[in-house]
Formats: C-alpha cells, sequence, structure tokens
C-alpha cells in the first residue's frame, strides 16, 4: 500500500485521544512555547526536497545535518524533526531548537501559512508522569499559536505511555481555517470542533473534501484500467486532485505509475517524467506540480534505484528535472533517510 493509502486506512479508525477525562477548559489551551520565524519570507511553494543533509527550495538551499526525519516548509523557514524534537531552520540557515514534542507528525496548509503539530511536551499527566497528547496550530509568519487542545486530566487508572504505544497520533492535516486531529474538525477561528460522523468507509470529517491541501485535494476513486473518477466512497482507491479540479493522480498503491486522468472525461494520460513512475509532492499553483520520477526495478519485486525531482506543466504534463538524480544507497537501508520531500517521514 502506498503512503497516502496507509494515511487513509489511519484515517478510518475512530480514535479520541484528547477526550481521555476530564476537560479543564473550553477553547484552544495555553501558550506552552513560541514558533520560531525567521526575518525574511522565501518561495515556500517552490519545488523542495532533503538530499544529503541540504534542503533544496527553489534556488535556496539551507544545511539541516544528516539526521532528518520529516519536514514541512513555513513561510520564513522550515520546520523539522529528528527523534522526538522539533527544529526551525530558517530561510537564511540559522537553526534552533523549537521543542521535545514527542512525536514526528507535521502538517503545514496549502498556502504554507499555518502550520501543525502533535505535542507531549506538557499539559496534564497521568500517574506515571506521562503527558496528556495535544495537537498545536500555528501561524508560520508570525508564530502566533492559532489552537491548543485544552488541558484535560486523564482518566485516574490511564496509561497514557501504554495507549499512545498502540497508536498513532491521527494528525490528518490542517487548512489556514481547520485543522482535522483524531476524529475532530476543529475550527481555527474560534476553537469550536465537530466530531467527525460515521460513514461506509470510516470517518468523515466536516470540511475536509473542501480542503486544498499542499498536493492537492483528497479523494476517493472508481475505475480500473485506463480510466478514473472521483467516487464518493472508497471504491477503487484513493487519490489527488489538482487545485483546479481538472486532473486525477491516482496513490492507491506504490509504486505509482507516472499517468494523471482528466477528471471530467476519466481518461488516462501519460505524465512526460524521466521514469515510468511518479509520485506528486506538490503544487506551485493551480498550473504547475512538481514530484519525484522514479526508476522502479519491476524485475526485483519493485526496487528503487534512482529519484529525481521534477516540475511539471499541468496543461502537457511535461516534466523538467530540477534536480540531479539521486542513486538509491542499499547499504543505508534503515539509516535515516538520505532523501526526502515535504511531509514524508520514510523516503520515497
Amino acid at each position: 500500500m502506498s503512503l497516502r493509502g496507509a494515511a487513509v486506512a489511519f484515517a478510518l479508525v475512530s480514535l479520541s485521544l484528547a477526550g481521555c477525562g476530564s476537560t479543564a477548559a473550553s477553547s484552544g489551551g495555553k501558550e506552552p512555547f513560541a514558533l520560531p520565524v525567521g526575518p525574511s519570507a522565501w518561495d515556500a511553494t517552490a519545488p523542495a526536497w532533503y538530499a544529503d543533509g541540504t534542503l533544496h527550495v527553489g534556488e535556496r538551499s539551507v544545511d539541516l545535518g544528516d539526521r532528518v526525519d520529516q519536514f514541512v516548509l513555513g513561510a520564513t523557514g522550515v520546520y523539522w524533526t529528528h527523534g522526538q524534537t522539533l527544529w526551525f531552520t530558517s530561510a537564511e540557515g540559522e537553526t534552533e531548537k523549537v521543542e521535545k514534542v514527542g512525536w514526528s507528525n507535521l502538517a503545514v496548509s496549502a498556502d504554507r501559512s499555518v502550520f501543525a503539530t502533535v505535542d507531549q511536551s506538557r499539559g496534564p499527566t497521568d500517574e506515571f508522569g506521562t503527558h496528556v497528547l495535544q495537537v498545536a496550530a500555528f501561524d508560520t509568519r508570525t508564530g502566533e499559536q492559532l489552537y491548543r487542545t485544552p488541558d484535560q486530566e486523564p482518566d485516574g487508572d490511564a496509561d497514557l505511555a501504554d495507549l499512545y504505544s498502540e497508536v498513532m497520533p491521527l494528525l490528518i492535516g490542517v487548512s489556514d481555517e481547520r485543522l482535522f486531529f483524531a476524529g475532530t474538525t476543529i475550527d481555527l477561528d474560534d476553537g469550536s470542533t465537530t466530531e467527525a460522523s460515521r460513514g461506509p468507509d470510516g470517518e468523515i470529517y466536516e470540511g475536509y473534501a473542501e480542503t486544498l491541501f499542499p498536493d492537492g485535494f483528497h479523494v476517493y476513486l472508481d475505475g480500473e484500467g485506463q480510466s478514473r473518477k472521483v467516487a464518493d466512497t472508497w471504491l477503487s482507491g484513493v487519490g489527488l486532485l489538482s487545485p483546479d479540479r481538472s486532473t486525477i493522480f491516482d496513490t492507491t498503491e506504490w509504486p505509482t505509475k507516472a499517468v494523471a486522468y482528466d477528471a471530467s472525461t476519466g481518461d488516462r494520460r501519460a505524465i512526460d517524467a524521466p521514469w515510468d513512475h511518479f509520485t506528486l509532492a506538490g503544487w506551485s499553483d493551480e498550473a504547475t506540480f512538481f514530484g519525484v520520477a522514479q526508476r522502479i526495478d519491476t524485475k526485483a519485486d519493485d526496487v528503487l534505484r534512482a529519484q529525481q525531482v521534477v516540475t511539471c506543466e499541468l496543461r502537457t504534463l511535461v516534466c523538467t528535472p530540477v534536480s540531479p538524480v539521486i542513486p538509491t544507497d542499499d547499504e543505508a537501508q534503515g539509516d535515516h533517510p538520505t532523501f526526502l520531500v515535504e511531509g514524508n517521514s520514510n523516503g520515497l
């Protein structure tokens, strides 16, 4: 299953991590730490990738070191994790530790103005001293906290370390209006919450279908062979829909063929990329997307041999390389990833 498919599978699990005890507040919690911001903005919608210790964002590059697990771009720099610690590096390359948050769960809005993370650094604790999970969202331009899970005392016999070791905290995504977390849609304007409803395929988050994420709209798909259409339920798989809703990318499985589908007709079109497989990473604007062209050895159980970041024109699906070819180092498997795109924590 693809990473996108795995994320959808997690989203189908009904879980309310924050609701395990009594509530001590009715809206966003206190501000335990400020989110760093840099002195200048950069083009956070440019093609971005991390390779061998360096993050490339369009024509800019900053050194992050060789132990990066995940990154997302903000308006003035990059937020990234190493182990349980959140870090920030400005567009000028100045790095500072933010907080030991306990989890490597990061999300950013499509316009990169809002950053969200799961935080277990403080707040109420169980009898063993384990903090309750909280989700926090920040304005990446000012560092202002927009929302934090209200402080909630866990049940008296709760063992949070045992609970959290069994489940992944479900930070589904964020926009400049809403935060999707643990079966709840949170309105960033007033902190109000709406519980997800149950549908035939799992949880349905209010506002999720209408939300544009950095990689497009997240949709269900129907169809097989040469055709795909957007569906109301999870029939044939999951995919991404372009910001103008004209083009479908099927992300049900990995490796993903370098093809796209016309949303109105369902017809398949080839993406003119260096190799036969392609993973969509994000959108620079409605007319331009970028991703990773991949050379897959299908005769060796789909082994990934090489990758290259490309930027592509939506109208023609013609792609232009923006990174060198990055070969796969089989000996480095299991170590910290040497290549990442935004939001991905396992390399590609």
